[in-house]
């Protein structure tokens, strides 16, 4: 984009939408009548008149600006002369207000309204103010642009506009975001320097009809279609230039190793490691291209007033931009020639070495730019082709739509933008291979690193809310100290997940601004000054943590982008982002003390387990025997040089970085530092603990293998660390990137912790945790966060991140929003509360940007008793649970016996040979009707909710747990199972899926022994929008997806599909995305069902549930919907025949006669809800049913026919009491004593159908 007045900044606008407006490309809003003309007019010939008239305007304007007297600013003349004509031009007839208008007791004296466009904005003030900063005497109490900023982020307005004669500026509603946004045109520089083309696009863009014509229709606007466009195209650009980059790694790769000059890199390209080393440099390389065009683009190659002779030799010979035009024309991109990768080489010197820079005035950046950053490359050569089709790659986008090739502006591009488009990369390893031609081949192929470890790229409009409820706090109370510049540069942040470092970057910037604002007096600093803040901030401020290395490299990189000053050095980075696994490894000293667990010696799956008995006696023994010999901690010596080590670091983050000589001593220091013989002990000391929870127990391994006595003796200096032991230990700890918080950041740690931790830490949970990251890993968790499940990874980062943070300290974070759910809640929040920290601001659920089906839910910390206000949801409350609602912190509901075995798990197969379609399962009986006792219809989750008959739809080949001579008669079925589940279960790591591949993974032989004795039963799927149990019959199976209520009567029915046993589940079951996610053992075995009702009150919840079902059914059948749908339209307060015909495409005695069997569930459902209410004793008017926005559900689907908030609340209360009550009474009959339960368990397992009728769930 080469308009030189035009100033963009955020995301109002892109370069690629005003490019395409400029080049008449975009016909939307650009016809004659969108301007309001008549259609024959020409757009151009009015922006010829307007422009003519606009000149005399000026010229008459600035004659009378000369003329003003000392300290005059020209406030009058600059409306009545020069603005006021100019926006008639352009459509408006603007009114001056009589005055301010108030908001929120504040006054916002906008000086002019557009009234034809419902008062839109427009303040006009002098020549000589500035827009950024107030004035000095007298005036508003805001600069004009943060006058006018405030007020439309306070108001329905969604565009203003705001100028002082000299800068013209759109401003946007940008009340989510901290980073400016809005457009601006120099009008001095255009009519100065006549530059038509920048006026035109003045005219095409911010013409009176382009902006809202109403405030409650601003998102019909010309202006509001523009910027969605802008983040459309945004989006698109970014998709387009990840696949572009992953293109030219690979491209450049086979280059460099197919080149005839490079045989030494070929000979050192033999495996995965040196592939992974040749695809760090190429990304190294990629970066070093990227920050050159970035910079270039934004004219921050040299500082204001450097030579124009010197900038002019460098953008003609050695800038990037001149490769990308050279770039442009296929017929340079000769593969028999070199000389542009050495052109590139050389301009890599210039911000390389001080001597050959200086010659064209550009000092070195070091950093990415450093000597050795590229390793080999730098003395590898590439040819014309391989290097210019990559630079074409990366400079051009192709709209999908139009086919058309769009140069892809570096400049307008924000950071966080490059970050989502390389952090992609991230989840690929680099593979080598030599086929038989002996030509290499370079690959990038999907890896574990960070999409198998559940992380997310963080969109910006998730961060802004966290940076509200956290570190505005913290500057707040920085800007109340006698040096506020200093007390803010005191702040120390970390995101210890860091990635592409997105939500660092905001942190930096929020920060900076600040920091800017005092040091130039001005509301909105220039983007030179916000450059020099950001850069002091990450320098002090910004700490981070990622366990991918290219993430650590991704993250500097963009640190770097934003910080860059021309003529000052790239900030030195490398004690401040690292790389480590941030939840494995020690946060004290202290914690050193505690030895080697017994926990770690547990007998894990490959394990020998006479070996790991041994140790764990060994061990055992030493920590009973050494602890009444030696006290328990660092020798004299040892934490003598963990003084030191302190002290050293204190030195090195204190040395000054405003020149590339002290980038290099701070660098040289650095490494001293960490490769020095007092870090290394005490890094290995503190590896031995962790490493041996990841020791192989076996015979080979059991000399590496450290217990409590020899650890002791490393520990209090009675032995030094080494040997096979000590140096296995270690190995296991840089392989698996232990992180020592008071070894890595040793000064922060010392004096508290982190004053904030932001992030979107990865979340994985279950099974996925020990497939991704082992059963070695699992174990540690468990005994490093005891006491803990494996709930979610997000748990154990929540815990840490705790940890880690000072007293008065805040966590803010994006997470999975089943942090407030099941076990997650208890393993995570819970703890955390239990420990004195307070939840000050939540949401529980908000949609991920974009098309990504992913609900997440956001949080901040306090570590402390909060006692300023407390935000949930966008509402003040007086206190949020570990639950994410506004109750009193409780006790967890304790499990029941009374209920146990009655809700229970179905099937689950491990492998997809054992279902069948019905034409399989028909051949399959036809051939041998016997086999219809082992091939039997089985339902799904999805048929539960979807189909109208919820009916099976496939098959299931089942032998419960029979051995292979009791089913080998069955021929068929068993044929099938060898060919299509025995290849599969036989790549199993599990010995008895291997083995016994014919029998499910989950038989569940107890559930159809159950189900044997009943007449039906109910059936749940296990994620659903709405609660709803089935009638199913007890032949089917049910799969993995269905959770079976084992019984077949309808008073149990009631209960279970009440709305009162609904809430309960609701906060204490999980959820997945907006799902409910029904756990039987956190809602259904601690739910106190009513006890003592009598017989009258058994057969009216008998037959009210029976009819509530036999409704529901019918409903389902008439309008030929499922579950899911039906419940959608009960709960759909704008329901009516005619919109049930539309949507479903009934006819209208058919969608007459759903409405109003629609009413008469509602009906129906509210009497069951009631006589459930009584069944416990309660006044059935405690219920409200009508439809409720409820807070527990996101905020785009919250409306339900339920009872009221308040209600919910006395319901839920009264349930946890019956709870505990009931729980009490079972333990004092000695019913939770480890043998009573068996007796328990043993005495259900036996019953008759006759016994089930006087079960404990007879009310």
């Amino acid at each position: 984009m080469t308009y030189p007045s035009i100033r963009i900044e955020g995301s109002i606008l892109t370069g690629d939408i005003i490019e395409t407006i400029a080049n008449g490309d975009r016909q939307d809003g650009q016809r004659a009548q969108d301007y309001g003309f008549e259609g024959t007019t020409k757009i151009k010939d009015e922006i010829a008149d307007a422009w003519a008239s606009a000149r005399a305007f000026w010229t008459t304007y600035q004659s009378r600006i000369d003329r003003l007297r000392e300290g005059a600013s020209g406030v009058t003349e600059t409306r009545n002369l020069w603005i006021t004509p100019l926006l008639g031009l352009l459509g408006y007839n603007p009114e001056l207000a009589g005055k301010g208008e108030v908001v929120n007791q504040k006054n916002y004296a906008i000086s002019h309204r557009e009234v034809t466009r419902d008062s839109f904005p427009i303040h006009v003030m002098g020549w000589h103010d500035s827009l950024d900063k107030k004035r000095q005497d007298s005036g508003p109490r805001m600069s004009p642009h943060a006058l006018v900023q405030e007020y439309i982020n306070l108001t329905e307005h969604l565009y203003a506009l705001v100028t002082n004669g000299r800068q013209l500026r759109l401003l946007r509603d940008s009340s989510r975001l901290i980073k400016l946004s809005f457009l601006e045109f120099d009008l001095e520089r255009i009519f100065n320097e006549e530059l038509f083309a920048d006026f035109a696009l003045l005219f095409r863009l911010l013409h009176a009809s382009r902006m809202p014509v109403k405030q409650d229709a601003a998102n019909e606007s010309i202006i509001e279609r523009y910027h969605q466009d802008a983040l459309d195209s945004g989006s698109r650009i970014r998709d387009g230039l990840s696949k572009a980059v992953k293109i030219c790694i690979e491209e450049l790769a086979s280059g460099f190793l197919s080149h005839e000059s490079n045989p030494s890199l070929r000979q050192s390209s033999n495996g995965d490691k040196q592939a992974q080393e040749l695809y760090q440099n190429l990304l190294r390389l990629i970066y070093r291209m990227l920050f050159l065009m970035v910079i270039e683009e934004r004219g921050l190659v040299y500082p204001l007033g450097a030579d124009n002779r010197l900038r002019s030799i460098y953008e003609r010979y050695y800038s990037i931009g001149r490769l990308r035009k050279l770039a442009e024309k296929p017929h340079f991109a000769e593969e028999k020639y070199h000389d542009a990768w050495d052109s590139l080489c050389a301009t890599f010197r210039l911000y390389q070495n001080p001597e050959t820079g200086e010659k064209l005035g550009i000092a070195p950046l070091g950093g990415l730019f450093h000597h050795d950053a590229i390793g080999t490359l730098a003395e590898c050569r590439l040819s014309n082709a391989v290097l210019l089709t990559a630079i074409r790659r990366l400079s051009y986008f192709q709209h999908p739509d139009s086919k058309q090739y769009l140069r892809v502006n570096y400049g307008a591009l924000n950071v966080e933008e490059f970050g989502s488009v390389y952090e992609g990369l991230l989840e690929y390893d680099a593979k080598l291979t030599e086929p038989a031609t002996g030509k290499f081949e370079f690959h990038l192929v999907e890896g574990e690193d960070r999409s198998s470890s559940g992380s997310h790229y963080t969109p910006d409009e998730l961060v802004q809310p966290l940076l509200k409820h956290s570190i505005d706090y913290l500057i707040a109370d920085k800007l109340k100290e006698a040096d506020p510049q200093a007390a803010l540069l005191s702040l120390r942040v970390a995101d210890i997940a860091c990635g592409s470092g997105h939500i660092l970057l905001a942190a930096a910037r929020r920060i900076g601004m600040e920091l800017a604002t005092l040091r130039t007096g001005e509301d909105q600093p220039s983007p030179t000054a916000m450059r020099a803040a950001v850069r002091d901030v990450i320098q002090n401020c910004i700490y981070g943590v990622d366990l991918n290395p290219l993430a650590v490299e991704l993250c500097k990189v963009a640190l770097w982008l934003e910080a860059h000053v021309p003529g000052q050095p790239l900030n030195f980075l490398d004690h401040h982002i690292k790389c480590g696994n941030a939840i494995v490894g020690f946060v004290n000293q202290q914690e050193l003390e505690k030895g080697i667990p017994m926990e770690a010696f547990k007998t894990l799956p490959g394990d020998d387990k006479e070996v790991a008995a041994a140790l764990r006696k060994r061990n055992k023994e030493g920590r009973a025997e050494d602890r009444r010999q030696v006290k328990m901690e660092l020798s004299p010596e040892t934490q003598k040089k963990l003084d030191e080590i302190r002290q050293r670091w204190q030195v090195l983050s204190g040395l000054p970085e405003t020149t590339p000589t002290e980038i290099e001593e701070k660098r040289k220091q650095f490494r001293q530092y960490s490769a020095s013989e007092d870090a290394f002990l005490l890094q290995q000391i503190a590896a031995i603990p962790i490493a041996q929870f990841y020791q192989p127990k076996t015979l080979e391994n059991k000399t590496c293998v450290i217990t409590e006595q020899d650890y002791r003796k490393y520990l209090t200096g009675h032995q030094t660390p080494q040997g096979q032991s000590t140096a296995s230990a270690w190995a296991i700890a840089h392989r698996k990137k232990f992180f020592h918080w008071f070894l890595e950041f040793p000064h922060i740690m010392r004096n508290g912790g982190f004053d904030c931790v932001l992030g979107n830490p990865p979340y994985l949970g279950g099974q996925a945790l020990s497939g991704t990251y082992g059963h070695d890993f699992c174990q540690y968790v468990k005994w490093e966060y005891a006491p803990t499940g494996l709930s979610d990874l997000i748990a154990f980062f929540v815990r840490r991140i705790n940890k880690i943070i000072n007293t008065n300290g805040f966590a803010a974070f994006i997470t999975t929003n089943s942090i407030k759910d099941g076990d997650v809640r208890k393993d995570g929040l819970e703890r955390v509360l239990e420990r004195g920290s307070s939840i000050n601001f939540a949401v529980r659920g908000i949609k991920w940007p974009g098309t990504a089906n992913l609900v997440v839910s956001l949080l901040s910390i306090f570590k402390g008793q909060w006692t300023g206000k407390y935000s949930l949801d966008s509402k003040t409350v007086t206190t949020i649970s570990s639950f994410l609602d506004d109750s009193i912190e409780a006790p967890e509901p304790k499990n029941l016996l009374a209920n146990s075995g009655y809700l229970m798990n179905a099937s689950e197969w491990n492998g997809d040979g054992f279902i069948v379609e019905p034409e399989k399962a028909n051949s399959l009986i036809k051939e041998d009707p016997s086999n219809s006792k082992c091939v039997r219809p089985i339902i799904n989750g999805d048929t539960l909710n979807s189909a109208p008959d919820q009916k099976p739809d496939r098959y299931a080949i089942y032998f419960g747990t029979s051995s292979y001579d009791e089913i080998k008669h069955h021929t068929g079925p068993l044929s099938w199972l060898e060919q299509t589940v025995k290849p599969y279960r036989s790549k199993s790591k599990v010995k008895k899926l291997r083995e016994d591949w014919w029998i499910f993974k989950r038989p569940t032989i107890d559930l159809y022994d159950k189900l044997k004795s009943l007449k039906f039963c109910f059936a749940l799927s296990r994620h659903t929008k709405h609660l709803g149990f089935s009638k199913m019959p007890t032949d089917f199976m049910f799969s993995e997806a269905i959770k079976v209520f084992v019984s077949d009567r309808w008073d149990h029915f009631s209960i279970v599909q009440s709305t009162i046993h609904e809430i309960w589940a609701r906060k204490y079951s999980g959820a997945l995305k907006q799902d409910l996610r029904y756990s039987p053992s956190s809602c259904f075995d601690t739910f106190p069902f009513p006890h003592g009702i009598g017989e009258a009150m058994d057969i009216s919840l008998s037959e009210i549930g029976e009819e509530y079902h036999r409704q529901r059914k019918g409903l389902m059948t008439d309008l030929q919907i499922g579950l899911t749908k039906t419940y959608n339209l009960f709960h759909d307060p704008n329901l009516s025949a005619e919109k049930i015909g539309k949507v479903y495409g009934v006819d209208q005695e058919t969608s007459i006669s759903g409405y109003k069997d629609i009413l008469e569930l509602r009906r129906t459902h509210a009497n069951m809800d009631q006589l459930v209410c009584a069944a416990y004793g309660w006044d059935k008017r405690l219920l409200e049913h009508e439809f409720q926005e409820v807070d527990f559900l996101p905020e785009n689907d919250r409306i339900r026919y339920t009872i009221h908030t308040d209600v919910r609340k006395e319901i839920l209360d009264r349930l946890l009491t019956l709870n505990h009550e009931r729980h009490a009474e079972e333990k004092a009959a000695g019913l939770h004593d480890k043998k009573a339960k068996k007796k328990v368990a043993k005495k259900r397992s036996l019953k008759s159908k006759a016994d089930e009728k006087q079960s404990s769930l007879k009310f």
